[in-house]
């Protein structure tokens, strides 16, 4: 099986499945001595307006604030196709950057650092379209896969992705479905937005 995604330079590759799976990128992608950062898009990079989404897709109107639960299935009381459905047509749309990601990201990819795409978005876009989409938008990135590999960041607003890869330092992105993690191995480092996180990626 091939992946299809863009190394740093911009230009088109092919990860071999296996290489893939063991390292996390492709070898003529890698740049000797980098940082490798592991990157979620949805409440990291992007924001969803969520009680527009329910809205939209339920008819009620929610407070956003008090989705308590990652998992928007155990949040709403719905079904896990109800909740595929509602984010089916919108991943396609035009994002809602968080402020300071852009910018940061951009400075990385100046720097030359190994941004990798870990992302639920491949269960809506798979690979090729989501690297396209991430293009489309200007979104700097150098592959995208399931987790795999080593990496000195992981940035993620879910706790159960930031435990289950292995990242030196895991940022949990502040948002209210994370408010209650108890953070108990103290593993997690919560980070409230990009300002705090440029000052710890370095």
């Amino acid at each position: 099986m091939k992946i299809d995604t863009v190394n740093h330079k911009g230009e088109w590759c092919s990860y071999q499945n296996k290489l893939l799976c063991q390292e996390g990128y492709c070898s003529e992608c890698a740049v000797p001595n980098q940082k490798r950062i592991l990157l979620d898009i949805d409440g990291v990079v992007v924001a969803y307006d969520f009680a527009e989404l329910v809205w939209q897709k339920f008819h009620v109107r929610i407070d956003p604030s008090k989705i308590f639960a990652y998992n928007l299935s155990d949040a709403l009381g719905v079904s896990s196709k109800a909740i595929d459905e509602m984010f089916h047509d919108q991943v396609w749309g035009k994002p809602d950057f968080i402020s300071g990601a852009l910018s940061v990201l951009n400075d990385w990819k100046s720097k030359e650092y190994e941004i990798v795409i870990y992302s639920n978005r491949v269960k809506y876009m798979g690979y090729d379209k989501l690297a396209r989409w991430l293009i489309d938008w200007g979104i700097p990135f150098s592959g995208i896969n399931g987790g795999q590999g080593l990496y000195d960041y992981h940035i993620d607003d879910r706790p159960e992705k930031l435990r289950d890869a292995r990242g030196k330092f895991k940022l949990l992105y502040t948002q209210p479905w994370n408010l209650q993690c108890l953070n108990i191995e103290n593993e997690l480092i919560r980070v409230n937005n990009w300002d705090e996180i440029k000052d710890i990626v370095k």
